[in-house]
């Protein structure tokens, strides 16, 4: 063998990235990749429905909500344009709204989306249905500026405003609301950086930026084909996952949806490089004109709707709903888990057809095994856990393996029914 030839080859076998494969590393994906060990946010999924709960009803204080957080273990929501330049704190259990904050001095041109970061809240006042706005901005309050009584005012020296514009508008005409594209309703700031996805009624995409506070610019970073119009945006608390809520106005009853984002590329912001699913949340009949999210844990949140009215007749009451995405996204996404996995485990024959056997890499079995399908349900839970298993009964598609000690998951495997 050449000398040239030799060190190709012994380079090859030694760069792991060589080796890498990559492709859809979410075994509830029906693209999954068994092999890819590096995810290229390619995973495709079936239509997933799912029926929020209905936790409460709100205060008449809110019937136009646009914006829900957690902060301070409380949490803020406010109304969009047509209001008084004030936020509230919202129970969600009970839809009570105990407190009221008034921002002195500012002023809600279109107040469209709340988050939270570092002890701070951010109000984003950056509604734009006709294009034409040129003062949009986004206002920081510190938390440790409100008291505890039923009304407060933040004064004008106590929070600030962040301005900016689109790097990418040149033109400010005023555009009819359904030729609009720097609309924006969802915001997230993630590690001082403040996130924005647009609405666009034109083009039913949307367009993330992030603001420069250096020179009070938009960068535009991606687009995204969503499908329908962007209302809300939220980050859960492990920041690893993100969900955009919104509808879609076409069909003849709109319906209301949520995207998930998570596993996209370490060290970026390009969130749509990433495992991206969508989950239909029903009719704007049944929970209304969805306009905001918020993540209670790492993977369940809270929903809120503006009041839907119609020639005078109130069709759904502003209100408050539970979703839970846990079936389908695990609490580690990271693609290499299993292998990193101290208690992992393998399954054989992979893919199988009937019976299952399991290689444990402990001398401690679990005490707990659940399966669950693409659509992330559940279809078989084993208290006492065998070595082999009849799987006959379960229709072709990719399956997820988890084990449970304690209380606590130690590994996880994927599978392909064939």
């Amino acid at each position: 063998m050449r000398l040239c030839t030799y060190l190709f080859f012994t380079l090859f076998a030694l760069n792991p990235e060589v080796n890498a494969q990559s492709g859809c590393t979410d075994p509830l994906a029906t693209n999954f990749n068994a092999s890819a060990t590096s995810n290229d946010g390619s995973c495709l999924y079936p239509v997933t429905n799912y029926s929020p709960v209905l936790q409460s009803e709100l205060s008449n204080d809110l019937k136009e909500i646009s914006g829900l957080v957690l902060a301070g273990a409380r949490w803020w929501g406010h109304n969009d344009s047509g209001f008084d330049e004030e936020f509230f704190r919202v129970e969600p259990q009970t839809g009570n709204v105990p407190q009221k904050i008034e921002l002195k001095n500012a002023k809600n041109r279109d107040w469209e989306d709340i988050a939270f970061e570092a002890q701070n809240l951010y109000i984003g006042d950056f509604g734009n249905n006709t294009n034409d706005r040129q003062n949009l901005g986004i206002y920081i309050v510190p938390l440790s500026a409100i008291g505890n009584s039923n009304s407060e005012t933040v004064q004008e020296f106590e929070w600030n405003f962040l301005p900016f514009s689109y790097i990418d508008q040149t033109n400010y005409a005023q555009q009819p609301e359904d030729s609009s594209v720097y609309d924006c309703e969802a915001m997230i700031v993630l590690e001082g950086k403040v996130h924005l996805f647009t609405k666009s009624r034109r083009n039913y995409n949307t367009v993330h930026y992030t603001v420069n506070t250096s020179n009070n610019v938009a960068d535009k970073i991606e687009t995204f084909d969503c499908k329908g119009l962007i209302t809300g945006a939220s980050l859960s608390p492990d920041g690893k996952l993100i969900a955009l809520v919104g509808y879609d106005l076409r069909p003849f009853i709109p319906t209301v949806f949520c995207w998930l984002l998570w596993d996209w590329p370490a060290g970026t912001d390009q969130f749509f490089a990433g495992n991206k699913r969508r989950i239909e949340l029903g009719t704007a009949l049944q929970i209304g004109q969805v306009e905001s999210i918020g993540f209670a844990t790492d993977r369940a949140a809270y929903l809120s709707n503006e009041r839907t009215d119609f020639n005078g007749i109130t069709i759904v009451d502003e209100s408050i709903w539970g979703v839970d995405f846990s079936a389908w996204v695990p609490e580690t996404v990271s693609a290499n888990e299993p292998g990193q996995h101290a208690e992992a485990f393998t399954i054989s024959p992979n893919p199988f057809s009937q019976t299952v056997r399991f290689q444990w890499n402990t001398n401690e079995k679990p005490d707990f095994l659940s399966i669950k399908n693409q659509l992330g349900q559940t279809v078989l839970t084993l208290k006492e856990v065998p070595d082999t298993l009849e799987l006959g009964f379960l229709p072709r598609g990719h399956y997820l393996f988890e084990t449970w000690r304690d209380g606590q998951q130690i590994g996880w495997a994927k599978g392909l029914k064939q």
